[in-house]
């Protein structure tokens, strides 16, 4: 399978879209959260947004290595889709930037490729590998049901310890006795029955003629 684009929605959930093994465009909308790893994945192309989007982080910044992580609360990248073929091959960039006046600023970074000699941008390569990373990880939602699971806190009745115990009548132990006395006497056997905080009662049963 081949991830062409993917989306992580502001609900948590997966969009993406890929073709087949018959080449056949398929899209499929998640209603499952994804996993850390996958939003990991997709925080590494943070530093990429950073730079391709031209932003103030960057300005100052001669190497990504510089780059503050300040870009991780400033910035998001929420998606990616892949183009070209061969040399021609690269991605674009789907983010958005938190204003200050609690705003959004949608970002589009533009088409890399990844192993093109007239590609100028210097870390296309490393870009290569972490849109792999999140390919890798779309993948695995897709067809792995790799998803994030959601504990949920069972509810607590506080009522329950107000419950009593039903009470236990106490046995007749002499109408036990008795039956088993009974029973015993039609085969010919002893009889013990011990009883706790009772004396233990032995009777013996005549054996009954053939």
């Amino acid at each position: 399978m081949e991830i062409i684009k993917a989306k992580v929605t502001k609900d948590n959930t997966l969009v993406a879209m890929y073709k087949n093994e018959h080449g056949d465009t398929v899209t499929v909308e998640g209603k499952n959260l994804v996993t850390k790893d996958l939003t990991n994945a997709f925080r590494e192309l943070v530093p990429h947004l950073t730079m391709l989007c031209e932003q103030k982080e960057a300005a100052h910044a001669d190497r990504m290595d510089e780059l503050t992580d300040e870009i991780y609360s400033v910035l998001e990248v929420t998606g990616y889709s892949i183009g070209g073929n061969d040399d021609s091959e690269g991605v674009t960039l789907t983010g958005k930037r938190f204003l200050k006046s609690k705003k959004v600023l949608n970002l589009n970074a533009p088409f890399t490729m990844f192993s093109n000699d007239n590609e100028e941008y210097q870390y296309a390569f490393e870009l290569q590998q972490a849109i792999e990373a999140c390919s890798y990880e779309v993948n695995e939602y897709l067809f792995n049901k790799k998803w994030a699971v959601v504990q949920q806190e069972l509810p607590f009745d506080e009522s329950v310890n107000d419950v009593q115990p039903d009470s236990v009548p106490e046995a007749n132990i002499d109408s036990f006795q008795n039956e088993l006395e009974k029973i015993a006497s039609e085969v010919g056997a002893t009889v013990k029955l011990e009883v706790s905080n009772k004396k233990t009662r032995k009777r013996k049963v005549k054996e009954t003629a053939a």
